[in-house]
C-alpha cells in the first residue's frame, strides 16, 4: 500500500491527480450533465528519479481506497508497469500484439473484481510521433493500436491509464488529444523544504 503522504515533496501533482480521477467518481452527475469527457488517465512528465513511479502506484491504491469507502464498491488494485523500451520490437505486428495483450489483460482483472491501472514508463519510446519514432527505425502503427483499445475504456471505473516520461514533446498528439490522456501533470525535483519531507518519511 502507497498511501499519499508516503509520498514526499509533490503536493501540485498529488493534488492535481486526485483532481483528475477522483472527481469524475465523486461527482458523475456534474460530467454528464456538461456532457464532459473525463480522460482515460494522465500523463507523468518531469526529470528522471523524481517519483514519477511511485506517485503511479499510490494514485492507484488511493482511487481504489476511495471508491471503496464513497461507493461501497469490493475492489482491489491491479498495477501493470510497463517499461517502454522492452516492449519494442523489430518484429512487424509483435509490439502491437503485446499491447492488445496488455488492454485484454486489464479487461480480463477488472471481470475478476480489480481495477487495473496500465502504466507505462518511457511512454515516449512506443507511443512517439514519427520523429521519435525515426530514431527506431520502425514505422510508428503502435499508436493506432494503443488509440482503439483507449477508446474502448469507458471510464476511470474501468481501467486507467497512466504514461511516465522525460520528453512528454515526444509524446504522438493523438494519444494526448481530449477524452484520451489530455492530464498532463508535471512533477518537479524537490526544492529544501521538500527534501526534508522525503528524509523525514524515509529515515522517520
Amino acid at each position: 500500500p502507497t498511501p499519499w503522504d508516503a509520498i514526499g515533496g509533490q503536493e501540485e501533482a498529488i493534488e492535481a491527480i486526485r483532481d483528475t480521477i477522483e472527481l469524475p467518481v465523486l461527482h458523475p452527475e456534474l460530467f454528464a450533465r456538461f456532457d464532459y469527457s473525463s480522460p482515460k488517465g494522465f500523463l507523468l512528465y518531469g526529470p528522471p528519479g523524481c517519483g514519477k513511479t511511485l506517485i503511479g502506484k499510490a494514485a492507484a491504491y488511493n482511487l481504489v481506497e476511495h471508491m471503496r469507502e464513497e461507493e461501497g464498491l469490493d475492489l482491489k488494485e491491479y498495477f501493470i508497469h510497463i517499461k517502454g523500451p522492452e516492449m519494442l520490437n523489430m518484429w512487424l505486428g509483435e509490439t502491437e500484439r503485446m499491447v492488445r495483450e496488455v488492454f485484454s489483460q486489464a479487461r480480463r482483472k477488472r471481470k475478476e473484481g480489480y481495477l487495473p491501472f496500465i502504466f507505462i514508463d518511457e511512454a515516449e519510446s512506443i507511443l512517439g510521433t514519427r520523429r521519435a519514432m525515426r530514431s527506431h527505425n520502425i514505422s510508428n502503427t503502435v499508436v493506432p493500436m494503443f488509440c482503439t483499445e483507449m477508446d474502448g475504456i469507458e471510464s476511470l471505473k474501468n481501467v486507467v491509464i497512466v504514461l511516465a516520461s522525460n520528453r512528454h514533446d515526444l509524446i504522438d498528439p493523438a494519444i494526448l488529444r481530449p477524452g484520451r490522456i489530455d492530464r498532463k501533470i508535471k512533477v518537479s525535483r524537490p526544492n529544501y523544504d521538500a527534501a526534508k519531507k522525503i528524509f523525514s518519511i524515509c529515515l522517520g
